[in-house]
This record gives structure tokens, sequence and C-alpha cells, in this order.
């Protein structure tokens, strides 16, 4: 059955809407995660340990970042709890898979250093160890079954303009979104550079960096997906004789976009 104008602008509004909810998600994630370190960093120069600590094992969950964990052994130093500061950077190297020697050498001098620290002071009072709420997550993400959208054709002698339109438009909306990934990747590496530079490095800058590189791919992938439908829908408007049919399936999985195309010509 031949394809109506009201379906064409249907799926590009859909992939348009699509795109904008996820950008709008990772950018508010990233700007809350930002707000919610500032926050973990005041309680702690504050003398709030309890307080910056559990923001920091919330950062943690959310993000797998290992840094986090060092900041909460940080905040412990700080506030004079050497003993859990201890426990906390021995944590900081078991999750830290990847940490370079130089940051291995700094979290085994914190631990020296407060080992020293509890020698100095008198005996106190056994304390409770805080429990952890930093334990890593498991993820087993499975994409979910999305509905697909189904077109037939049947192509008149002369092909569909109303196809040729929808796949014009879908490919423009595509180059679009392209364009905003290679903007996204930009500012990655923009960030990248900084974070190399002396002193560059903080926490902030890093989860960004991260953000924008998800975003990137994102773009990438919905705005070449959206091409390829374009161009597919372009093909099937040009055909002069017979009878088609196109199945257009969106495809997602986690750090993933794009689109499935089935057809029969």
């Amino acid at each position: 059955m031949a394809i109506t104008m009201a379906r064409q602008r249907s799926f590009l509004e859909f992939l348009l809407v699509l795109f904008s909810v996820l950008l709008s998600t990772r950018v508010g994630r990233a700007e809350s995660n930002s707000a919610k370190e500032r926050e973990a960093r005041t309680a702690c120069l504050a003398g709030d340990y309890t307080l910056g600590v559990r923001l920091l094992s919330e950062l943690f969950v959310s993000s797998k970042d290992p840094g986090f964990i060092y900041n909460q052994a940080r905040c412990f130093e700080q506030n004079s709890r050497y003993q859990e500061a201890i426990g906390r950077f021995r944590e900081y190297l078991r999750a830290g898979k990847n940490l370079s020697a130089e940051e291995r050498a700094d979290a085994e001098k914190h631990i020296a250093d407060c080992k020293e620290l509890l020698a100095s002071e008198k005996p106190r009072a056994a304390q409770a160890p805080l429990a952890s709420a930093s334990q890593p997550e498991t993820e087993n993400a499975t994409a979910a079954e999305r509905p697909s959208t189904t077109v037939h054709q049947t192509n008149p002698a002369a092909g569909s303009p109303g196809l040729r339109t929808a796949g014009i438009a879908t490919a423009s909306a595509g180059g679009a979104v392209l364009v905003a990934g290679i903007i996204f990747n930009l500012k990655s590496n923009s960030l990248a550079q900084d974070l190399k530079k002396t002193d560059g490095f903080t926490l902030g800058k890093e989860s960004d960096r991260k953000s924008y590189a998800t975003l990137t791919w994102l773009g990438y992938g919905v705005g070449a997906a959206c091409v390829a439908s374009g161009a597919i829908l372009y093909l099937l408007g040009s055909r002069s004789t017979g009878e088609g049919t196109v199945a257009l399936l969106p495809s997602f999985a986690p750090g993933q976009a794009g689109a499935i195309v089935k057809g029969a010509f």
C-alpha cells in the first residue's frame, strides 16, 4: 500500500525527538554530576565527611570512576579519619585496574602517611568502619526490542514523489545529526587536550569528556542511519515498476544507536 506523508513525518519526528531526549539526558546528567562533585568537596572541607563520602559514593556508582574512591579517601584523611582513609585508598588500588605507576605510588604514600599518623596518636576506641556504598554494580543491559515501522509500497509507473520527498527530508535530518556528532567530537577532543596539560585534570572535565564522546558516537550512529534510510526511500520512490516492501527498525544498545533496514523489492 502507498506510504502516506503522515507516516513519513511521524518517522522523521521520531528520530529527531529521540536524539533530542538522549542529548538532553546526557548533558543534564553531566551537569548534575558536576554540581554533586562540588557539593562533596565543600562538605569534606567543611568537616562534614559523612555527607561528602556519601555524595562521592553516588558519583562512583553512576560513573564507575575509581577517582571518586580516591576522593573519599582524601575526605577521610582531611578529617583525621585515618583508618577509614586507609581502607578507601586500598579499595582505590583494587578498583583502579588501569592506574598508572605514579597514581599507585601516590595512593601508597597516602596509606603510609595515615599509618604514621595513627601510630602517633593515643589509642582510641575502636570505630565501626563506614559501610562501603561504592561496590561496583554488575551491568547486564540488553537492547530492548523495538517495534518496527514497515512500509509497503506499490510503485506507480512514474515512481512515487512522496517517497522521494521523504527520502530527501530523512537524509537531510541525518546530515544535521552527523554535524552535531562532529561538534561533540571537537568538544571531546578539546577537553582531552586540556586534561593532558599540567594541573589540567579534573574529574569534572573527565566526566564532560566522556559525555561528549558518547554523544559523538550517538550522533554518528543516528545520523548515518537517517542518511541510509533516506537514500533507500529515495531509491524506492524512483523505481518505475514493481512492488516493494521496506522495513525500518530502530536499533538501540548501551552506547549505540542506529537503524536496521530490511526490504524486498
